[in-house]
């Protein structure tokens, strides 16, 4: 309880600046006194935990996840000859394309377009690029039942005013919506076809070991697997219950990995989404331009969207209900959980990427909900009636204040209390990282954007190593340290406001109205434009 009222508040205290400037909450400047304390502390750890292990560059990649992260961050090592081996594990069976919800890309594409730009193209066109947001809300007085429009962003028109990064060199203006099985399937087919690379699927991660004498990391898995001790780097993209994580965060996993399910440090914020996913039609083939647009109601929210979903294809549509979990206020429970039978473990499913759908009698209930909370839209009963799919999930993030960081080096077995270090490493990406809320719709986008830095990283050590005469001047953590400072303020910030908004827009009818003119006014005068175009512009 005490760990989710700081967390708590920190999000708020740190939403109030970031909101306003990025740029001016927890980022040391270039040459600052900040920047020089974490350069010297990056050096006095390697300083102290230096041993004679002879330094090798990194040519042996495991990757633990098959999402949109680690798909991603394959294509960009492969980019270059640097990288000998890269194996990507998965605990899933395999990539199902008609999993989960579809994703805005933004940022996203700018990193895509920067491994390839052939590759970005393939991902454009069997996208559908978004043209607009909208937020309406149910009158306040009158008789009409006409939803009263309270905010409009032209996403092209202010993409081309405020993010030149977001604008090719032709003009395209990079932003779209794809579903996101269609996005992984893609990557997937494209790594297949590029670098002759296969996911291992059926592989879910229960330890991970440095082997002194063959100077690599090792693997285990829960089938009884594992693998040779050849790697020089694990990155773990696999997920919010990510069991890499555990390993950075503690040096250890589950020891017998058949209750592993992950990473236990995620926080559920009391907001749950209902969605449903309509396959196009005939009728929708021609559609251009995707449009989002928001229902407030009393106590919930309602959102319609467009997607991408394959070059040719009718385009999807979604059709959500944001809501706040009665059994919690916010992040805190009514009542202990133990008392609730109704508490949620953090096994259900947490992941967009994860199948857990529900009975269309279960949606039904949610339309009442919707129809409760007086939310004026008949487009999410249109869609629901025409859906096959319907999935239901709890809201979950990290908290992006964490002491424990992205990186962890092995140390070597039975090396004492600082462990003899090994200059092999477990790095986070993606939601393993910092998993986020998705009410920016910037989990995807920020995935991607990490592996493009911490593939530069690698890239920058592997020159290093081979340009250097002098090993103290090669230092793989201290690179993977700028990766994880480059990355976490952007991660951080976007964490922060999508978790204010979520409990904004699905507050009580207690907030309603306050909700409401918040974003009316918060239209007028281009703050909620200056929010989505700074989560939208890359920081990579």
């Amino acid at each position: 309880m005490m760990t989710t009222i700081i967390t708590s508040a920190t999000l708020l205290l740190s939403f109030l600046a970031l909101i306003i400037d990025p740029s001016c909450a927890f980022s040391p400047v270039k040459g600052s006194a900040a920047t020089k304390r974490t350069t010297f502390a990056s050096s006095l750890l390697a300083s102290i935990s230096a041993d004679n292990t002879e330094l090798q560059p990194v040519r042996k990649v495991a990757i633990i996840g098959s999402g949109i992260c680690g798909l991603s961050l394959a294509h960009a090592l492969l980019r270059s000859g640097d990288i000998e081996v890269v194996d990507i594990f998965d605990s899933r069976t395999e990539l199902d394309e008609k999993i989960g919800s579809g994703i805005q890309l933004t940022g996203g594409m700018a990193a895509l377009r920067e491994i390839s730009p052939q590759l970005q193209r393939n991902v454009a066109d069997a996208s559908l690029p978004l043209e607009r947001v909208i937020s309406r809300c149910r009158p306040w007085f009158g008789n009409s039942n006409e939803p009263w429009k309270l905010l409009e962003l032209d996403i092209q028109k202010s993409i081309r005013s405020n993010v030149e990064e977001l604008i090719t060199e032709d003009g395209e203006v990079l932003a779209y919506t794809i579903l996101r099985g269609t996005l992984q399937r893609i990557l997937h087919e494209e790594l297949m076809k590029e670098h002759d690379i296969q996911v291992q699927f059926g592989k879910r991660l229960s330890g991970l070991d440095y082997s002194d004498s063959d100077s690599g990391i090792s693997l285990q898995f829960t089938d009884g697997g594992s693998t040779d001790p050849k790697y020089d780097l694990v990155v773990g993209a696999d997920g919010i219950k990510s069991v890499v994580k555990d390993f950075v965060n503690t040096g250890k996993t589950n020891a017998d990995g058949a209750d592993n399910n992950g990473s236990s440090s995620a926080i559920y914020s009391g907001i749950r989404i209902t969605f449903a996913i309509q396959e196009g039609d005939e009728i929708d083939k021609d559609t251009t331009g995707a449009q989002f647009t928001q229902f407030f109601g009393n106590g919930a929210y309602a959102l319609t969207s467009m997607y991408g979903a394959g070059q040719g294809e009718p385009v999807a549509k979604g059709a959500f209900l944001i809501y706040m979990d009665d059994d919690y206020i916010g992040p805190f429970p009514k009542r202990k959980a133990e008392e609730s039978s109704d508490a949620k473990p953090l096994d259900e499913n947490i992941d967009w990427t994860q199948d857990n759908r529900v009975p269309k009698d279960h949606v039904e209930e949610c339309l009442e909900v919707l129809q409760a909370a007086s939310i004026p839209s008949n487009d999410v009963a249109r869609i629901v009636e025409k859906s096959n799919r319907f999935f239901d999930l709890g809201v979950y993030f990290h908290n992006p204040f964490s002491l424990n960081g992205w990186v962890r080096e092995f140390s070597k077995p039975n090396s004492g209390w600082f462990g003899s270090k090994t200059s092999k490493y477990a790095v986070l990406a993606g939601d393993a990282a910092h998993a986020m809320p998705p009410f920016l719709g910037q989990g995807g986008n920020q995935a991607i954007q990490d592996a493009v830095c911490l593939s530069s990283k690698i890239f920058q050590y592997n020159s290093q190593f081979q340009q250097s005469t002098d090993e103290d001047n090669v230092d793989l953590k201290v690179l993977l340290k700028e990766y994880e400072n480059r990355r976490w303020l952007p991660t951080a910030s976007i964490t922060a406001k999508s978790a204010f908004l979520g409990y904004l827009e699905a507050g009580s009818s207690f907030f309603s109205n306050f909700r409401d003119a918040f974003f009316f006014v918060m239209g007028k005068v281009g703050v909620a434009e200056k929010v989505f175009m700074d989560s939208a512009k890359p920081k990579m």
